[in-house]
């Protein structure tokens, strides 16, 4: 039996923030208390907080899940998320990477825990902004079928535009599977919305206000009518690259926070230089601000992580920071169905905690009470894909 005990200014439990210590045995929080009379680590101003859980990433570090990839690429990849304060995991892949995902879940391995796989796709009815000339298969619940099955049950979510012809048979082939459907880079006009949600339902937003029609004063497109549904959960990118800061502020107004789940959406290229970046043909650039573009100028993903988009929620857009770290922690384990388990910092649950500084840097994350990261032994040589520096031109 392994017992250790830190002591915090903030440890973010699901009724605020404690002044004083959290125990953790073996794997499990055992309590959170003020007063402690055993020994103890005192952390002085580094904060305690549940560990991130993104249910939307591409990839991060020069690790990527949208090109073919080997299990070592998955291991590193999701080693490389526990040093941004990730615990939990939906890899967003391609059909490429889905077997290497399956492998590494079935085997023990070190950093964030890989809760499934988030099939982005493949029926769009549109890209992003400025996209011209792209096409997408049509919904057909036997392709449905056949991705399912090479994911060998370890799908858990599946984006699709909704208004298609034959989606509504697709999304309801997926919740016969127990797989959550999202509403994503859709077409739709309101109307479609909620004849969709009527008639077949889904389950989340996919990025919200990104890929799909926004708010008009004559028909309030597919923003304005997700954010008028009850009983969905709201994907929202906060890098204030994807969504300005008044634009949240509305979101917020009009949804409570509990609906939110805070992710990523980020691609290999995160973490690294900014820099222009050629992979299997495709070249993108990242900015300072955590901007991706693609040789078109289209915004294709985010160059940031969760944690450094909390700081700017919090810093630039007001939201308390209880606040954004339950949408980046409880929300997204509740959306899951992981909450009795893990999510918030509490007696009996998993100890997947992370420490966070006054910058908010991650500095160590623990998984099942095991540390993963510790930001002075793991060093950026470690954490990052070497490999995809090569692929910087400029």
């Amino acid at each position: 039996m392994s017992r250790k005990t830190w002591k915090s200014e903030r440890i973010l439990t699901e009724n605020g923030f404690v002044n004083g210590y959290i125990t953790i045995c073996d794997d499990k929080i055992e309590k959170i208390t003020t007063e402690w009379d055993g020994e103890y680590e005192d952390l002085g101003k580094v904060d305690i907080f549940p560990g991130i859980i993104d249910v939307h990433n591409h990839g991060f570090g020069g690790w990527s899940m949208t090109d073919p990839c080997t299990d070592e690429d998955v291991l590193g990849y999701v080693k490389a998320l526990a040093s941004i304060g990730i615990t939990g995991i939906l890899p967003t892949a391609k059909e490429d990477a889905f077997e290497a995902i399956v492998r590494v879940m079935d085997q023990v391995y070190e950093g964030a825990v890989i809760y499934g796989i988030h099939s982005e796709g493949p029926f769009w009815a549109r890209g992003g902004e400025k996209t011209v000339g792209l096409t997408w298969p049509a919904p057909d619940v036997e392709e449905t079928e056949r991705l399912i099955q090479k994911t060998h049950g370890k799908m858990k979510v599946m984006a699709i535009a909704p208004e298609l012809p034959g989606a509504h048979d697709v999304i309801r082939c997926l919740h016969e599977h127990q797989i959550k459907v999202a509403c994503c880079h859709t077409a739709a006009y309101a109307e479609d919305i909620y004849e969709a949600k009527r008639v077949a339902g889904f389950d989340i937003a996919t990025h919200l206000g990104n890929g799909m029609r926004g708010i008009h004063h004559r028909n309030v497109g597919a923003l304005g009518a997700l954010l008028l549904l009850d009983n969905i959960y709201y994907e929202v990118i906060t890098d204030l690259n994807h969504i300005c800061p008044d634009m949240l502020r509305i979101m917020f107004k009009l949804q409570p926070y509990s609906k939110f789940c805070l992710i990523s959406d980020s691609n290999f290229i995160a973490g690294l230089p900014m820099g222009t970046y050629i992979r299997y043909g495709r070249e993108n650039y990242a900015d300072e601000k955590g901007l991706i573009l693609n040789s078109d100028g289209r915004i294709c993903g985010s160059g940031s992580w969760v944690l450094r988009n909390i700081k700017q929620l919090v810093t630039k857009v007001g939201v308390p920071v209880e606040q954004a770290f339950y949408m980046a922690s409880i929300n997204p384990a509740r959306y899951l169905g992981i909450d009795g388990e893990t999510g918030s910092l509490q007696s009996g649950k998993r100890a997947d905690m992370i420490f966070v500084n006054d910058d908010f840097v991650c500095e160590r994350t623990f998984v099942g009470g095991k540390e993963v990261y510790n930001k002075n032994v793991d060093t950026p040589d470690k954490i990052f894909n070497t490999e995809a520096l090569k692929a910087k031109v400029n």
